[in-house]
């Protein structure tokens, strides 16, 4: 049982990680509307030269970098309190979000919108209430699972960006890449949960990382360690690309909350059936799933009708 002091302590990470992740967002987002379009279709050259100008704006680097500040309180915030308390918490973050959007991009919102938005600001902290067990990682009986799970979420995020490429100059496009990078996000939060209970199982000081960058050579607790930091790094990086082109191509406010939503389900997937976590109260865990679907197609819908007004306007 986790003691109150440990509990207050991670939230509070949790809460300090929620304002830099939303606030880098906004930035970002507002570097984006500064800069030239990604393009993928003209190849890996131009999304490079593209990125290049992203590190001179900015208000786009400023979000980067708050961005990965806010790593280091969430993984302190995971390590103590795992991730499927986490994420929730992060979640409540979209208040702020919000907020933001209004007054520095100046951003519209519809009742429906907002009402959607609300839906997934309450969704999470249901998914609190559900009280989820502590994670579980048996390195023989989890290995299949894992390897299954990746399997099929990166045949998914694969999907999303085939079909991102088809709709290309529709107002699907920025939906799909949306959902390509938040999928490549989620499994980067996954490895991230595997590498605070791998380091806290070998009993790893990260001051010493050399056993965090080479753990493979201790294997056990400390190959997960490894695993999991070069996993959570390399999904991390990758998922940043398409997420950017999809906040790019769409409105901040919609895309994020859906960003937001993927990165918080898929973790759960991964708790449950990989990890054999176990919720206390069902209820409010599928009341928190049916919410976050509903307000999740109604931010879907909206933004394919904004975009198809503003390819009417502009024609």
């Amino acid at each position: 049982m986790v003691d109150v002091l440990t509990i207050v302590i991670g939230i509070s990470f949790a809460l300090i990680a929620a304002f830099s992740f939303n606030i880098a967002v906004i930035l970002q987002k507002k570097g984006l509307t500064e800069a030239p379009e990604i393009k993928f279709e003209e190849g890996m050259g131009s999304i490079i030269k593209s990125f290049k100008i992203l590190f001179q704006n900015k208000a786009w680097l400023s979000g980067f970098i708050l961005g990965v500040l806010g790593w280091f309180p969430y993984i302190i915030a995971v390590g103590m309190v795992s991730v499927l308390v986490v994420s929730p918490l992060v979640s409540v973050g979209l208040v702020v979000f919000v907020i933001a959007a209004k007054k520095l991009l100046d951003e519209r919102v519809s009742m429906f919108e907002l009402v959607a938005i609300f839906i997934l600001i309450v969704a999470p902290m249901l998914i609190a209430l559900a009280e989820i067990s502590n994670v579980s990682i048996d390195l023989v009986s989890f290995v299949i699972p894992f390897l299954s799970f990746l399997v099929v979420f990166i045949s998914i995020s694969l999907t999303c960006f085939m079909i991102s490429k088809k709709k290309r100059g529709t107002p699907l496009e920025g939906l799909f890449l949306t959902l390509t990078g938040a999928i490549l996000y989620s499994l980067g939060t996954v490895f991230t949960n595997i590498f605070t209970q791998a380091l806290y199982n070998a009993g790893v000081n990260p001051i010493f990382f050399w056993e965090i960058l080479f753990g493979i050579i201790w294997f056990e607790s400390h190959l997960w360690v490894f695993i999991g930091f070069w996993g959570m790094l390399f999904f991390n990086v990758s998922s940043i690309i398409f997420y950017q082109v999809g906040f790019q191509k769409g409105k901040a406010i919609l895309m994020f909350p859906i960003f937001n939503t993927i990165t918080l389900i898929i973790p759960i997937i991964v708790g449950l059936f990989v990890f054999n976590q176990t919720f206390i109260n069902y209820y409010f865990f599928t009341i928190a799933l049916i919410l976050i679907l509903v307000a999740t197609l109604i931010l879907s819908k909206f933004q394919a009708d904004v975009e198809s007004m503003k390819g009417a306007n502009t024609s």
